[in-house]
C-alpha cells in the first residue's frame, strides 16, 4: 500500500440576481506554512466559479501525516451593483495513518468571523441589485407628443373659426365695399325720384 494520499477541495458559488459573471476563487498557503506544502493542480490560476454552480481544487497529494492549512477566499471583482462575499476561509486538511497502512485525510475549515466553528462546506453568496428603472412620468403635454408623431409639431396651426361664425372665404365681398355700393344705390334711388317729382311739377304747369 502506497504511504501517501489524495484530496480535493469542492467550492461553491451562489447569486442573488441576474448576471452572466464568472467569479474568481483563489487559494493560498496558511501563514506559517512551509513552502514545500503540497498545493492542488489550481493553485496558480484558482477557480472560475459561475453564479449557482461549484468547482473543486483538485489533487492534493500527501506523502506524510500532519495539518496541512490552506487559505481560500473570493477576489472583489468590479462589476457595478454587485455585493461580493468577502469570507475568507482558513482550511485544514489533517492526514493520519490509516489502518491499511496508508494514509487518509480529513478535512474542515473555519472562518475569519468564528474561527471557533467548523464548517464542511465552502461556499460564497454574491448579490447583484441594480437599481430598479425608473417609472415613466404621466405625459403633461400629450398633444406635442402626438404632433410630433403626426410631423406637425413646429408648423403653422390653422386658425380656428370662433363659435357661430361662418369663416371667411377668397369669393367674399369686402365689408367696406358692400357699404359703398349700398349707399350709392340709395343715392341714386333718391336723385331718381326728385328728377321724377320735378318733372311732374314741370308738366302740370304747362
Amino acid at each position: 500500500m502506497p504511504y501517501e494520499c489524495t484530496a480535493d477541495l469542492p467550492v461553491s458559488v451562489e447569486l442573488n440576481g441576474d448576471i452572466d459573471e464568472q467569479f474568481h476563487v483563489t487559494i493560498d498557503l496558511a501563514e506559517g506554512m512551509d513552502e514545500t506544502t503540497p498545493l492542488p493542480d489550481e493553485a496558480t490560476d484558482g477557480l472560475m466559479i459561475a453564479g449557482d454552480a461549484s468547482e473543486t481544487f483538485h489533487n492534493f497529494h500527501f506523502a506524510k501525516p500532519g495539518n496541512y492549512v490552506y487559505v481560500v477566499k473570493q477576489e472583489t471583482g468590479n462589476t457595478a451593483y454587485m455585493s461580493y462575499d468577502d469570507t475568507v476561509y482558513t482550511v485544514t486538511i489533517r492526514v493520519t495513518n490509516a489502518d491499511n497502512g496508508g494514509l487518509q485525510s480529513e478535512i474542515w475549515a473555519t472562518t475569519d468571523d468564528d474561527p471557533d466553528t467548523k464548517v464542511q462546506e465552502l461556499r460564497f453568496l454574491n448579490t447583484y441589485a441594480p437599481p430598479a428603472p425608473a417609472t415613466p412620468k404621466p405625459d403633461d403635454h400629450p398633444e406635442i407628443e402626438q404632433a410630433i408623431k403626426d410631423g406637425t409639431w413646429g408648423s403653422t396651426p390653422t386658425p380656428k373659426p370662433a363659435n357661430g361664425l361662418v369663416p371667411q372665404t377668397s369669393d367674399t365681398l369686402p365689408l367696406t365695399a358692400l357699404v359703398v355700393v349700398l349707399i350709392v344705390a340709395a343715392v341714386a334711388i333718391v336723385t331718381l325720384v326728385v328728377l321724377r317729382k320735378r318733372n311732374a311739377k314741370q308738366n302740370e304747369q304747362k
